[in-house]
């Protein structure tokens, strides 16, 4: 598979994203992005504690069905969750922090897609040629939304649209939502923190990936279009494709 990673520090004075690549016993990936919040470097501590976790017990796995990778990932996700939940309440100057989680298991012929939080994952599909939303944020705002108690448009600019109702760290215990796809309809995979999905739209995002063939300058066209229109949130990506069709970017 080529893929390929991007992190811009935005307008903030540091960088609470993290993201990285992991590979198993068996060769199988395993891409996880997080976004962290809280206090004075709290944040930082939270999404590279969730990443870096997760993946090295990634590392250990050696899987033959994807049945069993949903079990083992709710079950891992909610042990990182205890560990920051026990770090937060352990220090002063890391109290309330957490961190939100995507994350994207390629098994076979499937991909399983995790989340936590407002991090979103995306499918270009290969059948309709469209760039689909696959997550479902876990924001006060969109939960509004998805109970008809205002619109797509009013989410947009709501006071509470940050606020998030899930994520990693704030309590013992977390939902994970899961998502599972076929390797077959899917041309390309996008994980990325809020600070590309609030600075672009689903439409502009398909645009640069209509125009852009190399996954690197299309990671690049998103972060530069994403500042250019605004966004002052770290921005991360990762973009993750078939080697059958356009060139990698690492």
């Amino acid at each position: 598979m080529n893929t390929c990673k991007k992190t811009h520090i935005g307008r903030r004075s540091s960088n609470q994203d993290y993201l990285e690549l992991f590979y198993n016993q068996n060769g199988q990936l395993l891409a996880i992005l997080c976004d962290g919040m809280g206090g004075h470097k709290a944040g930082d501590i939270a999404s590279e504690m969730a990443v870096i976790q997760l993946g090295h017990q990634w590392e250990e796995t050696a899987f033959t069905a994807e049945d069993k990778v949903k079990t083992w990932l709710d079950h891992h996700i909610n042990l990182e969750n205890q560990r920051i939940y026990r770090v937060a309440k352990s220090y002063d100057d890391l109290e309330g922090m957490g961190t939100t989680l995507v994350t994207a298991a390629f098994i076979g012929d499937k991909i399983l897609i995790g989340n936590i939080g407002d991090s979103r994952a995306y499918q270009l599909n290969s059948q309709t040629g469209h760039l689909d939303l696959i997550t479902i944020d876990h924001s006060f705002a969109n939960e509004l939304q998805m109970s008809g108690e205002i619109t797509a448009e009013e989410a947009k600019t709501h006071r509470q649209r940050h606020t998030l109702t899930r994520s990693l760290g704030v309590y013992d215990k977390v939902n994970v939502d899961f998502f599972l796809l076929e390797r077959e309809e899917t041309d390309l995979l996008l994980l990325c923190s809020d600070g590309l999905s609030n600075g672009l739209d689903i439409q502009s995002m398909q645009a640069v990936l209509s125009k852009e063939t190399h996954l690197d300058r299309i990671g690049e066209s998103l972060v530069l279009k994403a500042l250019e229109n605004g966004s002052t949130d770290n921005i991360s990506l990762c973009l993750i494709q078939e080697d059958r069709h356009r060139k990698g970017g690492e």
